[in-house]
């Protein structure tokens, strides 16, 4: 039995999210690279290959497991700021799903980007490449999940995503 996540009541796009689904796994990928750049960007700017670096080259794809459930996360929250979209008129010749595909893609990327420099969604999954085991991976995840909230700006309740006060 397939259980559908809903993150928000109009969460309904069905052909947007079958393009983020399929794209998936690629766009875990990208991101792990861009945790791999953003990390050598701040902490080793001259790009020496010492031991560390080889080894999180190496093991930097076993982290995919703490970004699978935050993937979903943010794609949903991205149907939710382009919920919009469904109905609008292709004036290009591109099919819906080629527009969602390229937008989606295109946003994905910006946010990877910036998410990757941030410390508390990078060294949980730099940890859990270079440990060997013992590691909380629940913990991780958690911890990922509650950097990309905040950096947005929004909580979750009950698997439902919600707009946080402003403090």
């Amino acid at each position: 039995m397939l259980i559908e996540e809903k993150y928000f009541p109009q969460d309904k796009n069905y052909l947007l999210k079958s393009v983020q689904a399929f794209s998936k796994e690629i766009l875990l990928d990208n991101w792990l690279q861009q945790v791999l750049i953003s990390y050598n960007r701040q902490h080793n700017p001259m790009g020496l290959e010492d031991d560390f670096i080889i080894e999180l080259k190496k093991k930097i794809s076993k982290s995919k497991e703490l970004l699978e459930d935050n993937y979903d996360i943010l794609a949903a929250i991205y149907r939710h700021n382009h919920a919009d979209n469904q109905l609008e008129i292709m004036w290009d010749g591109r099919s819906h799903m080629e527009a969602y595909d390229s937008d989606w893609k295109e946003m994905y990327a910006a946010w990877i980007e910036r998410l990757s420099m941030i410390k508390e969604i990078q060294r949980p999954l730099i940890k859990y490449a270079v440990s060997e085991n013992g590691v909380n991976h629940l913990f991780l995840k958690q911890a990922i999940r509650r950097a990309i909230l905040s950096h947005f700006n929004l909580r979750m309740r009950a698997q439902t995503i919600v707009r946080a006060k402003a403090a």
